[in-house]
């Protein structure tokens, strides 16, 4: 038994000089998105099962996913096309789909659609784990994309059409709606806490547009909100009062923010940086720095950890968000399964 979680680090931050002399730590150095730059497979696809969510971002999924189907066309590649409905039909759609040779997925939304893609894939009674995912981004924060350095949804074909592979770690979570154990299969980010406040709230004002989630953290840091909450961190507990915790699998979540820089998405562990209680304005403070680009890793308040297996448990449910969606409460369990699943890049 090792003496406690493992422990992220970072290197002491160079200090700049800002406006009137003001002095200010410089962003944290982000890793690359995969710990192994080299590419080490090619599929060559010849039918691609299109989901399309006509929701997400600003509700241009189907004319995305018409040029998208045009674009794949032009490449002698079949593409079948399933619109989703309502939220989890695409967990539906993809459970029921035939596999052939030369097949892929590929999923024209956000972060969410895609979580839901990966879902039914890894709900099926059989899996073919030669079956490589692709992600047009057409949602409103594209987590996944940004950090993949997908620039927009013709970049993305390009990528389909050239056919190199990478393997990423996804992680299973299993949590509760109401009495019913739910899993899900998470590849961008599961959030608690303060941040899962801060998006119920944003979600309440998607007329404002990206600006929706800096009003809606701000009024989430006036309300002060604080939970008590046991943490297992590969068995190791944390038990105390927290304001947030930042389950990463990738560098950034939300509106962009560098939550966690030196996360990677193949390296079989998920990201935990973990906030404790702090007054409203420390936690303004860390906010800002958040903004700086990920600054807020050198905050004295905040402590990173790296995990297979992460176990949150609290006195009355307490809502969970998994890659932007908010989907049930807690108690929460994740188990990062490494290199589970291959997607275009």
């Amino acid at each position: 038994m090792t003496e406690g979680p493992e422990r992220v680090t970072f290197d002491e931050p160079k200090i700049r000089q800002g406006f009137l002399g003001r002095k200010y730590f410089s962003p944290p150095k982000k890793l690359p998105h995969f710990s192994n730059l080299q590419f080490k497979e090619e599929y060559k696809a010849s039918r691609i099962h299109l989901i399309i969510n006509p929701f997400s971002g600003k509700k241009k999924g189907s004319t995305i996913g018409q040029f998208v189907t045009e674009e794949l066309a032009n490449s002698n590649i079949k593409v079948e096309s399933h619109i989703t409905e309502d939220s989890e039909h695409a967990i539906d759609i993809v459970k029921n789909l035939s596999f052939s040779e030369g097949d892929a997925i590929v999923t024209v939304g956000g972060d969410g659609t895609f979580c839901e893609v990966i879902s039914g894939y890894m709900s099926r009674d059989s899996q073919d784990s030669n079956i490589p995912f692709g992600l047009i981004p057409a949602g409103t924060g594209n987590s996944q994309a940004n950090d993949m350095e997908i620039s927009d949804y013709m970049d993305a074909v390009a990528r389909i059409i050239k056919g190199r592979i990478r393997s990423i770690d996804i992680a299973e979570t299993k949590f509760l709606d109401r009495d019913r154990e739910i899993v899900r299969y998470s590849h961008n980010l599961v959030g608690w806490g303060l941040g899962v406040d801060s998006n119920i709230l944003a979600e309440k004002m998607r007329i404002l547009g990206p600006l929706r989630y800096d009003i809606g953290v701000l009024l989430s840091i006036l309300r002060g909100k604080v939970r008590r909450a046991k943490c297992y961190i590969d068995g190791h507990l944390i038990e105390a009062d927290f304001v947030l915790l930042l389950i990463q699998n990738t560098c950034t979540g939300g509106d962009r923010l560098r939550l966690a820089p030196l996360a990677q998405v193949d390296d079989g562990k998920m990201d935990l940086g973990v906030i404790y209680h702090i007054s409203r304005l420390k936690i303004l403070k860390l906010f800002n720095q958040l903004k700086a680009q990920g600054s807020h890793v050198w905050n004295p308040n905040v402590e990173f950890y790296r995990f297979k297996t992460l176990r949150i448990e609290t006195d009355e449910p307490t809502s969970i968000n998994i890659d932007g969606e908010n989907l049930g409460t807690t108690p929460l369990d994740i188990k990062v399964l490494p290199l589970a699943l291959k997607v275009f890049n």
